[in-house]
């Protein structure tokens, strides 16, 4: 089942009243209990992947129970190799097997959410809960898919509340989780297809060079769209999440920009192996071998192919690179930093989408490829030709309007936020905003026979 689905709107629907009608808070986990068991049950796993789910659940509920009465260095490395192990068998068996072996929808969140939680609970920062409140905290629906990979004790805090009705949680709610729905049918999925358009092999040089930055775009109004509506969704619910994005492609260095993209990711990488291997706090080539380290991780954690080793691996190389400049040229130069601030900016840019080349495509010869096509300038830019790739005019300048409401939703974002502001706004003001997205939505989306609103970019990690 999709986030996309009118059966996902509608459970988180019911949800909202289930949750509001049985709200005290010792009722409350089980109503919410009930909640993602409907999810399991709509979502259809296979009999392997839901036997593996509960058996994970049970796992992380005996382990913490285990680490909060005799915490063990030992048995907490032992508690947290297990999920790991899953995770990389259900990931990488196939390489050692020659079989293809279907992933479990959520493997890599949820596993990184039961290896929180029992870190959390050996060091104190989590209570030891009970079954169904790790039940609740590891299947939590409206971030199962595909995160964001939420803390446990926030988490068990909120639904430990009894949750009463909140017309602003309830109007904000919907209100994000609908600007996620149009991010994802009028601008990602749009996208997509032009991104094939301009990538075609047949093409090179500019037309690459624009495939290349269409495709930065289209995972970040992906992925944006995803957490945007899942926050939505749970904020609907009573639960706050913590944002996942903020401006990524507004950030003048890898490290800033790690900070804004897939923050969540970011974050648990830092406190549950950046630090724990001792961060910056054993000198620099120490803290450069744990830069090196973490974005190994990150690589291995979103993909199976060699592919992802290399652009995980690019990421770190170049973020130790940039620490180096940074120690050397830019420490104590407030005005070298001003200066180079929107060149950052867009060298960054440039930086993050050539990797993204590596994270899209399937092989290293792909990636070769493409990186060649867009050095390949047979042409000088006046003569680019849009209907090379199929491409009218007209949708040219729609994918100009595309990226233009992204740019400057963007900047606008990175100074206020635009729930809050919305929200506050005139009721006139408000509701010439969302009947002019409802319009844009049913002319420029992409929905309707033969659209597959699975296709989210992250669900497939």
């Amino acid at each position: 089942m999709s986030i996309l689905s009118f059966e996902f709107l509608g459970l988180v629907g019911l949800s909202s009243i289930l949750l509001w009608l049985f709200c005290h808070e010792k009722i409350r986990p089980y109503a919410l209990m009930l909640c993602n068991i409907a999810f399991l049950y709509l979502l259809k796993p296979a009999p392997l992947h839901l036997y593996y789910l509960v058996g994970l659940v049970l796992y992380t509920w005996l382990l913490g129970y285990l680490l909060n009465k005799k915490p063990s260095k030992w048995l907490m490395a032992a508690a947290a190799a297990v999920p790991a192990v899953g995770l990389c068998y259900f990931k990488y068996s196939g390489y050692f097997t020659g079989t293809n072996l279907l992933m479990p929808l959520g493997l890599s969140f949820y596993t990184f959410k039961a290896i929180s939680y029992l870190a959390d609970v050996f060091a104190g920062k989590a209570d030891c809960a009970d079954p169904v409140l790790v039940f609740d905290y590891i299947c939590f629906f409206p971030a199962f898919s595909a995160g964001p990979i939420h803390r446990a004790q926030p988490f068990f805090e909120q639904l430990k509340t009894p949750f009463s009705f909140d017309y602003e949680d309830q109007k904000n709610g919907c209100i994000q989780a609908g600007f996620g729905l149009f991010e994802k049918l009028v601008i990602a999925d749009a996208l997509s297809g032009y991104v094939s358009a301009f990538l075609n092999p047949e093409l090179n040089g500019w037309y690459t060079i624009f495939g290349v930055i269409l495709y930065s775009f289209q995972i970040y109004a992906d992925f944006d769209a995803y957490s945007n509506t899942a926050i939505g969704a749970a904020r609907m619910m009573g639960f706050h999440l913590d944002r996942n994005f903020h401006t990524p492609y507004l950030a003048s260095s890898l490290r800033e920009f790690w900070r804004r993209w897939h923050i969540s990711l970011s974050s648990w990488l830092r406190d549950y192996i950046y630090i724990p291997l001792g961060g910056s706090r054993k000198g620099l080539i120490r803290k450069w071998l744990n830069t090196l380290v973490i974005f190994l991780v990150s690589g291995l954690w979103h993909g199976s192919t060699l592919m992802f080793v290399i652009w995980g691996l690019l990421h770190g190389i170049i973020s130790v690179i940039e620490d180096m400049i940074r120690i050397k040229v830019f420490k104590d130069n407030d005005f070298l930093r001003g200066v180079f601030f929107i060149p950052g900016i867009l060298l960054n840019f440039l930086i993050v989408s050539v990797l993204w080349i590596f994270f899209r495509s399937a092989s290293y010869a792909e990636a070769v490829t493409v990186i060649r096509s867009c050095l390949t300038l047979n042409s000088s830019l006046l003569a680019f030709n849009c209907t090379l790739a199929g491409i009218t005019n007209t949708e040219l300048i729609w994918i100009f309007i595309m990226l233009g409401i992204i740019i400057v939703t963007d900047i606008l974002r990175n100074k206020w936020d635009m729930m809050n502001l919305l929200s506050r706004s005139p009721f006139i003001v408000r509701w010439a905003i969302y009947t002019a997205v409802m319009v844009i939505a049913v002319i420029f989306g992409v929905y309707g026979p033969g659209y597959n609103p699975q296709d989210f970019i992250y669900v497939t990690f």
